[in-house]
C-alpha cells in the first residue's frame, strides 16, 4: 500500500540503527514512540553530532568527496573501437536485465533465507552453482520443504512476454530519459522531476519513496535524501548507477560525479558513494578486460576512510588469499550481517565477490551474486551489468538470453515495452566522442 515504507514508529526504528551506524549517540530516545511523536525524535537524532572518535570520514558534499579519494586512482585508457563499444554497451544492456531475471524469484527469499537456504536447495536439485534460469513449477512438498513463499510456485521464466518490470530495470530507462530531456548538465532536481513526470510513486521503494514523499512536501534536492529518511544507506541509489557508466566509457570520474548528481537526490554518504562506486567501475569495465581495475576504479572514486571502500578492501584481500567462493560469501554473510538486507555496503561485497570469482565468465558471475543471497535481483543486476560490459553481448550465452527476446518490461512512462538493443543504440549514441 502506498503508506509502506513510511509508518512514523517504522521510520524512528530504522533511524535509530541508522544513526548508530553513522557513529551517533541515540541514548535517550524511546524506540516505541508512534505518530508525531515519532517523527519528532527522528529529527532529534538527525540534529545530533557525531560522537568523537568516530574511525569513518564521510562526506555529502562532491568536492568533500572527491578530496578525500585515494591518491591512486584508475589512470587507463579512454578509448575503444566503436563497434567493440557498442557490442559493449549492449552486452551490458542484456546482463543486466538477466541478472536481475536470475534474482528475481530470489530477492524475497534472500532476505529471509540467504545464501545458506538458496544453496541447498540448488543442491538437492542438482543445480548447484547456479548458472541458469531456474523454474519453480516443482513439487509442492519440496518447495514448502525449503521454504519457497507460496506466490512464487509455479513461476516460469517462459510465462513472460519479455524480461517483466522491475525497480533495477527501471532505473537505467529513467537515466536514459534525464540525458534526453536535460543532457549532460543536468541537476539533482531535473531527476526529481523526471521521477515525478515518469514513474510513479508506487514503483519506489525505500529512500526512494521517502524522497518522493518529501518533493511533494515541498522539500527538494538534496535535503529530500535525509529529512525523515532512515533509507539513506540502503541500496536504491547503487542500483540507479549504471546509465551513468555506460555513456561514460573510459572516464570514472564523470561517471562518478552523475551518480552523485542522481545519488543525493535520495540518500547520503555510503548510500552515494555506493552509487559512485559502481558507476566508476562501469565506465571502466566498457573499456577494461581486468575486474580487479573495474574494482580499484570503483574505490577510486569515493573516499578512502569510509565504511564502503573499507569494507571492500577486505573482501579483495580475502578474496586474494582464498580460492573458494564460498567461504568467502559465508565470510560476507557472517561479519556484515549487521547490515539491512537491503543495504548498499553488505550487498555491495557480494558484487564484488561475484566480479573476483567469476572471472569475466558471465554465468558464473551472476549465479554467485544472486546465490549470495540478501537483495539477489539487485545484485544479479548490478554484477550482470559489469560482466556483460566486460565480456560484451556476443559471448553471453543464448540460453540467458533466449526468454527475453531482446524485449524489456519497464514501469517508466512512454517506456513501458521497449526492445534493449534500442536502448543500447540510444545510449551509444549520447556517449560523448
Amino acid at each position: 500500500m502506498f503508506v509502506y515504507y513510511l509508518d512514523e514508529q517504522g521510520l524512528l526504528r530504522y533511524e535509530m540503527i541508522q544513526a548508530q551506524q553513522e557513529g551517533k549517540d541515540i541514548s535517550g530516545i524511546d524506540e516505541n514512540l508512534q505518530g508525531e511523536a515519532a517523527l519528532l525524535a527522528i529529527d532529534e537524532i538527525q540534529k545530533r553530532p557525531t560522537v568523537p572518535g568516530y574511525k569513518y570520514d564521510e562526506p555529502n558534499d562532491l568536492e568533500e568527496i572527491r578530496k578525500r579519494r585515494p591518491k591512486e586512482r584508475w589512470q587507463g585508457k579512454k578509448a575503444i573501437d566503436k563497434k567493440e563499444l557498442a557490442d559493449r554497451i549492449y552486452g551490458a544492456w542484456l546482463g543486466r536485465a538477466a541478472g536481475c531475471w536470475l534474482g528475481k524469484p530470489w530477492e524475497g527469499y534472500g532476505f529471509v533465507h540467504g545464501w545458506k537456504g538458496i544453496r541447498p536447495f540448488l543442491e538437492e536439485l542438482n543445480e548447484y552453482p547456479l548458472n541458469r534460469y531456474i523454474d519453480l513449477d516443482l513439487d509442492d512438498k519440496f518447495l514448502d520443504k525449503h521454504g519457497i513463499f507460496p506466490e512464487l510456485k509455479g513461476y516460469r521464466y517462459d510465462q513472460f512476454d519479455g524480461m517483466p518490470e522491475d525497480d533495477d530495470m527501471n532505473y537505467p530507462v529513467i537515466g536514459l530519459v534525464v540525458l534526453e530531456r536535460h543532457g549532460r548538465n543536468f541537476t539533482s532536481i531535473d531527476v526529481a522531476n523526471v521521477w515525478m513526470d515518469y514513474l510513479p510513486v508506487l514503483r519506489t521503494c525505500t529512500a526512494e519513496r521517502v524522497a518522493y514523499r518529501n518533493w511533494l512536501n515541498g522539500i527538494g534536492p538534496n535535503e529530500s535524501g535525509f529529512y525523515r529518511n532512515p533509507y539513506r544507506e540502503f541500496i536504491g541509489a547503487q542500483i540507479r548507477a549504471d546509465f551513468w557508466g555506460y555513456i561514460n566509457p573510459g572516464d570514472p570520474e564523470t561517471a562518478a560525479e552523475y551518480a552523485y548528481r542522481d545519488a543525493a537526490t535520495t540518500h547520503t554518504k555510503n548510500g552515494i558513494y555506493g552509487e559512485m562506486f559502481i558507476a566508476a567501475a562501469l565506465a571502466v569495465a566498457l573499456v577494461s578486460d581486468s575486474v580487479d581495475e573495474v574494482i580499484a576504479a570503483g574505490l577510486g572514486e569515493i573516499p578512502e576512510n569510509c565504511r564502503l571502500a573499507e569494507a571492500i578492501r577486505d573482501i579483495v584481500k580475502r578474496a586474494r588469499s582464498e580460492n573458494d567462493f564460498e567461504n568467502t560469501l559465508d565470510y560476507i554473510i557472517t561479519t556484515y550481517n549487521y547490515y539491512d538486507p537491503v543495504h548498499t555496503i553488505n550487498n555491495a561485497l557480494i558484487v564484488v565477490a561475484a566480479l573476483i570469482y567469476g572471472k569475466k565468465d558471465y554465468s558464473k558471475t551472476v549465479g554467485i551474486a544472486v546465490m549470495g543471497g540478501w537483495d539477489a535481483d539487485c545484485n544479479g543486476a548490478t554484477a550482470g551489468s559489469i560482466a556483460g560490459a566486460m565480456v560484451g553481448a556476443k559471448a553471453i550465452p543464448e540460453h540467458w538470453l533466449k526468454p527475453m527476446n531482446d524485449i524489456l518490461n519497464t514501469g517508466v512512462q512512454g517506456y513501458n515495452r521497449v526492445k534493449l538493443s534500442d536502448l543500447a543504440k540510444k545510449t551509444l549514441d549520447l556517449v560523448r566522442e
